[in-house]
This record gives C-alpha cells, structure tokens and sequence, in this order.
C-alpha cells in the first residue's frame, strides 16, 4: 500500500474528499474491453493459451477472471476470482523458458505448458503485481473517491463498477481517472499550481537498466522491484527510452516480436521502434502538477520521470501518484475490507 498523502493540509484534502464523494461512476466503457456490448472476461476453466490469444484479439492488458462453476445470480464475490493481466502471463511464459522463447508466440503456445488452466496460474502466485483481487464498485452506493482510493492508495489499475447481480457494467482507468480531474482542475487549482518538489511527487530513484540490458532482463527487473516500468539509461546514467507492460503487451499482439526477447534494448533503438518509437516523457522537480497532469494526457503514458538538469532519472511518476496525492482515506472508510475479504492485506 502506498503512504497517505501528507503534503497538503488536512483541511485541502477534506474539501477534495467532499468534491470526489459527490461525483457519480457516470464514466463510459472503454471501447476495448467491450464485446458484444459486454466486458471482455476469462473463464476460470480457460487454458493460458487460451486466455493470450483472448487479450490478443481484443487488445487488452487486462481482464476479469470469471467461476464458470458460479451460477448467473450469483454475487461479484463468488462470481468472480481475480484478474489476470498481460505482462504477468508474459512473466509466467517467459520464465517457464528461461527468458529464451522460441521466435514467435504462435510456436510459444504449442508448448504443453500453455495447456494449464489460467485458475492454476492465479492459485499459483496470488499476491503477483497485479494479478490483483477483483474489487468491484456498485454504481448506486459508490462514487469517485472510492475509486481513488482503489487506483491510487491500493493501486489497482482498473476498477470495476458492478450491477447488484454481479454483472459488470463499466470499467474505470487510472487514465480515465486523471483525466477527469484534469477536468475539474478548477476546483483545485492552488494545487495544480504546486510543483512536484512542494508535493513530495517522485522522491525515490527508479530502478533501472542499460542499453544493453535485454527485454528479459528489464521484464524481470519490473517483476521483483513490482514496477510496471523502467527508464533505459544510457553507460552515463542519461536516460533513453522505457521498457514498460505496453511492451508485454506487444509480444502478444505482435507475435514476432517475441524473438527480440533476449535481445539487447539497443537493437530497438536503432530500429526505431518500442520502446524506442516515441520521446520518454520526463519532467523537472520545477515542474507544476498541471504540467504533470497534461504530459501525461497528451502523451498516454502512464508515469513521467522526473530528471536532473543532465537528464539523468531521479525519480518517477505515475498515473497512481496522481491520484493519491489529492486524497486521504476518510477514517470512516470500508475500502480495506474488500481486501481482507478476498486474502489481500
């Protein structure tokens, strides 16, 4: 769990609570977790095999695991078992390989492995980064600041919204989060005037690897450190590029890229393609929490990092650093709970 916020007064922060708790889950579906009018969910039953070329087709990083042994009425709590996630499946793959797969995901998926159903893989490491609880919110009885508090202080990067029956009826983004109050910074703004230094934004180093550190390396760098990124630095600490779960992502959607695993970064780079294709967002310990807020909307990443005047990294920031720097969870709050229910401390 993350520190509560203590850079603003208690008295900001109890105002920001007051705004965020009026506001509804009025937020729309992502287009790319809708099928056929519904949320793109894995079977408990469904193999890993099954389950990439399930998030291959539709494009997506994550998806709900749903109890094919759960009846229709049954309630969110025994309907669904967890989540599963792209770059988890990548890290489970790749290290049943040894970081040396064959050269596309199609001859991957040949392997008996594969076959395991999805259920074994979430039984098998529970308390993975994000193969997180499913913690879902009821449109009726939740509002804006629970949502907050899952994506930020309890750093799930997605939240649910849920019928009473169980069904889900919205998904809500870290993204979808920060732009929603990109738009309504008009209600804060003595604090988008603030800069990263004045709100303790970005204070811990990010770990990070070489050029000529390879995409097996940096993915198991992500997965001990529980980071779902990592600056790329050049031998003199300046930084490069990012390796991120947009790339797990794309040995998925892009099965030939998958051959590239156990290659040095530097040969993206003098491809010109992830993650090397676009300029690494960063910004200064000057710099506002609006300027912030708008990198990352224009850019659609999901951290900034903050920089010396050598451009070497000194800190990060991400989309849940954000979030939780506008709240503190009221004394009051339930939100623990879901956790504890579902063996998550």
């Amino acid at each position: 769990m993350s520190e509560e916020n203590m850079a603003l007064p208690e008295g900001v922060t109890e105002i920001y609570n007051d705004f965020f708790q009026l506001a509804k889950l009025d937020v729309s579906i992502p287009k790319s977790v809708v099928d056929g009018g519904k949320i793109v969910t894995v079977d408990s039953d469904m193999t890993v095999k099954e389950a990439v070329k399930l998030l291959a087709e539709h494009e997506i990083l994550s998806a709900p695991v749903r109890d094919v042994k759960a009846p229709e009425d049954a309630s969110w709590m025994d309907k669904y078992t967890g989540t599963i996630d792209a770059i988890n499946l990548m890290y489970w793959l790749l290290d049943k390989e040894d970081g040396v797969p064959p050269d596309t995901l199609h001859d991957l998926l040949q392997k008996e492995f594969t076959d395991d159903p999805i259920q074994d893989v979430l039984d098998a490491d529970p308390f993975a980064q994000r193969f997180v609880p499913f913690v879902p919110l009821d449109a009726e009885n939740n509002h804006m600041l629970d949502v907050m508090l899952l994506l930020g202080k309890y750093g799930l990067h997605r939240a649910y919204v849920v019928h009473t029956c169980g069904d889900i009826e919205n998904v809500i983004t870290q993204s979808t989060v920060v732009k929603f109050l990109n738009e309504n910074k008009s209600m804060m703004v003595s604090t988008f005037n603030r800069t990263v230094q004045e709100l303790g934004l970005g204070q811990k180093e990010p770990v990070s690897v070489t050029r000529d550190d390879t995409f097996w390396t940096a993915f198991k760098v992500m997965k001990d450190h529980g980071v779902s990124a990592v600056p790329v630095t050049e031998l003199d600490g300046t930084i490069c590029g990012v390796v991120s779960a947009r790339d797990a992502r794309l040995m998925v959607t892009r099965p030939t890229r998958l051959r590239f695993v156990s290659q040095p970064l530097s040969l993206f780079d003098d491809l010109h393609v992830s993650p090397f294709d676009h300029q690494t967002v960063c910004v200064k310990r000057t710099s506002t929490l609006e300027e912030v807020v708008d990198r990352l909307l224009s850019t659609g990443v999901h951290r900034v990092f903050v920089v010396d005047d050598s451009q070497r990294p000194e800190g990060v920031i991400s989309l849940r650093d954000v979030i939780t720097c506008l709240i503190v969870e009221p004394k009051d709050s339930t939100m623990a709970d879901y956790f504890v229910q579902r063996g998550r401390q």
